[in-house]
């Protein structure tokens, strides 16, 4: 059976690392536990890592953030619309629409919300168009069981390469139009300014893309930023970047999570000598490994085998043995897919 290694130390270590790089921009870091089903070994490593709060997107996850973390301030990112899926557990709940926020008070009406409006700025996925915000915004702050406590937004997640620069800009400009609309003045901003997710840290921690037009723009578009959510940094150690593909954070750890997985059969086939390891797309999807060992290449997958080649010197004169175990480190993508299947073993360290 392949077997997932979290490491929590690592995973603590991490989220120290982005904290303090925000700290200095007064922007507080969420950790965001999705990537691993909102497990509570994990938040815990974020909390002591300095996350001051933590976020998720599916209502089973919150109710177990909320079991292991009674005191701690916990974000609904997806909020429900139907009765299986609610849940009341969290202390702010992202929604894009009047019809939405309706649909959470219909299923509990003995709830008072605090709502984040989502406005999409680029991304091409969730949120409330900017033409439409002000006049949401509006709206919801006139439901008088609920209480619209800041904007949200999400920026190069769907699409990494998007420029960040931009996406920035119309949601700071979103939020002083949507002040003024509230009464506030355009200078008297909602409280809560959340965006995410990890690949913002590229405008941080070192050269600008060339699509965020201007050297500098990280500092000053962050100015009205109150938290970054980030989920893919604290777990991976990798800044998602559309035109980077191993964009790193330099100095975190990108061996958190580790998977092993048996050899099955080594032979010669159409002159490469191939290996098959125990585990497939029923266990790890289709995003990418990253072999730990040298020598060794991916090749395919199918629902049960992980095909890949051992070329190198170092593995023709030692090769590759049935039983022997193989290590890889996850992408994203595979690391949603492995923490989520029944296939896979967790191991906790």
């Amino acid at each position: 059976m392949p077997r997932l290694t979290i490491n929590l130390a690592k995973i603590e270590h991490n989220t120290r690392l982005i904290a303090e790089i925000l700290k200095p921009h007064r922007v507080r870091l969420v950790g965001v536990t999705k990537g691993c089903i909102g497990h509570d070994l994990v938040a815990e490593a974020m909390i002591a890592g300095g996350a001051g709060a933590l976020a998720d997107s599916r209502s089973g996850n919150i109710r177990n953030l909320r079991r292991h973390f009674p005191q701690a301030e916990i974000e609904f990112l997806r909020s429900p619309v139907t009765s299986d899926e609610a849940c009341y557990d969290a202390d702010i709940y992202f929604v894009s629409s009047h019809a939405q926020v309706l649909q959470l008070l219909k299923m509990n009406p003995r709830a008072t919300l605090r709502l984040c409006l989502v406005i999409e700025t680029g991304d091409g996925r969730e949120g409330v168009p900017l033409e439409l915000a002000s006049q949401e915004a509006a709206r919801i702050a006139g439901i008088k069981e609920a209480s619209l406590v800041g904007m949200a937004t999400n920026a190069a997640c769907a699409r990494a390469g998007a420029p960040l620069g931009e996406a920035l800009s119309a949601f700071n400009g979103a939020a002083a139009k949507i002040a003024w609309r509230l009464g506030r003045g355009s200078g008297d901003l909602l409280p809560v300014m959340s965006v995410g997710g990890s690949g913002l840290l590229r405008l941080l921690t070192g050269p600008e893309e060339p699509s965020d037009k201007h050297p500098g723009w990280g500092m000053s578009l962050f100015a009205p930023i109150t938290e970054l959510r980030c989920g893919e940094t604290i777990l991976l150690g990798r800044i998602p970047s559309g035109s980077a593909s191993d964009l790193y954070l330099q100095g975190a750890r990108r061996d958190a999570f580790t998977l092993d997985g048996p050899v099955l059969e080594v032979f010669e086939k159409n002159g490469i000598t191939q290996a098959l390891v125990g585990f497939g797309i029923q266990d790890t999807g289709r995003g990418r490994l990253i072999p730990r060992q040298p020598g060794i290449t991916a090749l395919s997958a199918t629902s049960d085998y992980f095909a890949v080649s051992c070329a190198s010197p170092e593995l023709k004169a030692h090769p590759l043995r049935v039983g022997e175990t193989i290590s890889f480190i996850p992408t994203y993508h595979t690391l949603l897919a492995a923490m989520t299947s029944p296939y896979v073993s967790k191991s906790f360290v």
